[in-house]
């Protein structure tokens, strides 16, 4: 009986130390957001307006405009001509040979083999 008792104490305490372990990060997070700069701002402006003063509108507009600066440079980038001078090679790294891009290749420690 005391055997039992014992094991239902050591997992009653343990259960309770995680408890105060999780309430304790959860305090230092929230902490951690009221001192830092940007939760400072944040803070303030949910103060004065529960939805932070955006409209649905204010926010599609945001939506299109990010949507389009990345269509443009997505088209930028695809219209770039490719560098001659990566192409791909034989790789010695180590002991295996594989195929990459010279720079790559490069990068990696590896040995451009000759064709």
């Amino acid at each position: 009986m005391r055997k039992w008792l014992s094991i239902a104490l050591v997992c009653l305490w343990v259960g309770n130390t995680g408890c105060f372990i999780f309430d304790e990060i959860d305090q230092g997070q929230a902490q951690m957001r009221h001192h830092s700069p940007e939760g400072r701002g944040k803070e303030e402006a949910s103060d004065k307006d529960p939805t932070g003063g955006l409209s649905l509108d204010t926010l599609r507009e945001r939506g299109a405009s990010v949507i389009d600066d990345l269509s443009d440079r997505a088209e930028q980038l695809l219209a770039r001509k490719p560098d001659p001078e990566n192409v791909v090679v034989r790789c010695a790294t180590g002991s295996r040979i594989e195929f990459k891009r010279k720079f790559d290749c490069q990068s990696l420690g590896g040995r451009v083999l000759s064709r």
